[in-house]
C-alpha cells in the first residue's frame, strides 16, 4: 500500500501544489463569519441559513446541488466564537505540521482520500436509509490521528492548564470513533468508518507491525511466567547429604579409608 501511495505522490510532482491547510482554515473561518453576519435579523432582512446551503445533503445533491460535494468540507463545527477560534488554530497547527512533515502533495492525498471516502459513505447511508448526509467532524479527527501517530509525545495544554500528550488525546478520539460506529445511526456510522480509511492506508502497515511486536512480547512474557510457575510448583531440587553437608561427608570418608592407602 505504501508503494501505491508513493507512486501516486510521484504523479503529482508534475503539478505545482501549494499547501492547502491554511486555505481550508481560512474558508472555514470565512463561512463561520458570513453565516454569523447573514444570521442577524433586522427590520428589513430575514435570517439566512448559509450552512444549510453548504452541507453534504445527498437528496439535494441528487437534485443538482453538486457544489455540496465540496462545500461541506468548510462547514464550521462550532457555534461559539471562542471555541471556533480555538478549533481553527488547532486545525491550522496540526495541518501545517503534517504538510511540513509529508509535503503538500502527500497531505493532499491523505485529505482527499478521507473526503472522498466520506462522500461515498454518505451515498451508502442514503441507499440504506433513504436519506444520507455527511459531516466533516471525523474527517478532521483523522488529521489529528495522523499527527498523534507521527508526534505521539507532543504535549497540548488541555483546558489551558493540563499538559496531555498527543497519544492520549488520540485515544480519546478513537473512543469517539468507536461510540459513533457502535451506537450511531447509519450516517454517523458511515462517516466514522470512512474517516478511518485514510488512516488505515497511511498507517495500516505500521500498526500491523506494532501489533505483531506487542503480541510477540506478550507471548514471550507469558511463556517465561509459565516456566516460573512450573518451577515453583515442583519446588527446589532435592539435594543429597553430600551436597547438604560436604565437610561431614569428606570426614566420614577419611575415617573409613585406611591411612596410607
Amino acid at each position: 500500500m505504501r508503494k501505491w501511495l508513493n507512486a501516486l505522490e510521484r504523479k503529482l510532482y508534475r503539478y505545482n501544489i501549494p499547501p492547502i491547510m491554511k486555505y481550508i482554515v481560512f474558508a472555514m473561518g470565512g463561512v463561520f463569519a458570513l453565516d454569523l453576519l447573514l444570521g442577524m435579523t433586522t427590520a428589513y432582512t430575514s435570517r439566512v441559513n448559509l450552512i444549510g446551503y453548504l452541507t453534504l445533503d445527498i437528496p439535494l445533491v441528487l437534485r443538482g446541488q453538486v457544489w455540496r460535494l465540496v462545500t461541506w468540507l468548510f462547514v464550521p463545527q462550532q457555534n461559539s466564537m471562542l471555541w471556533m477560534l480555538i478549533s481553527l488554530y488547532f486545525y491550522y497547527m496540526i495541518g501545517t505540521t503534517l504538510e511540513n512533515r509529508w509535503g503538500a502533495r502527500r497531505f493532499l492525498i491523505y485529505y482527499v482520500i478521507g473526503a472522498v471516502a466520506n462522500i461515498i459513505g454518505a451515498f451508502i447511508a442514503h441507499a440504506l436509509t433513504g436519506y444520507g448526509y455527511g459531516v466533516n467532524t471525523f474527517l478532521y479527527y483523522s488529521l489529528f490521528l495522523a499527527f498523534a501517530a507521527l508526534y505521539p509525545d507532543m504535549q497540548f495544554m488541555l483546558f489551558f492548564f493540563l499538559p496531555v500528550k498527543a497519544k492520549w488525546l488520540a485515544l480519546i478520539d478513537i473512543v469517539y470513533f468507536l461510540i459513533a460506529i457502535i451506537t450511531g445511526g447509519a450516517n454517523l456510522r458511515m462517516a466514522a468508518i470512512a474517516s478511518l480509511v485514510n488512516v488505515a492506508l497511511f498507517f495500516g502497515e505500521d500498526l500491523y507491525q506494532l501489533g505483531r511486536r506487542v503480541y510477540f512480547q506478550w507471548q514471550r512474557k507469558r511463556r517465561v511466567a509459565g516456566q516460573r510457575r512450573a518451577v515453583f510448583r515442583r519446588g527446589p531440587v532435592s539435594a543429597g547429604p553430600a551436597r547438604l553437608f560436604p565437610m561431614a561427608a569428606q570426614a566420614s570418608m577419611a575415617a573409613v579409608i585406611p591411612f596410607g592407602c
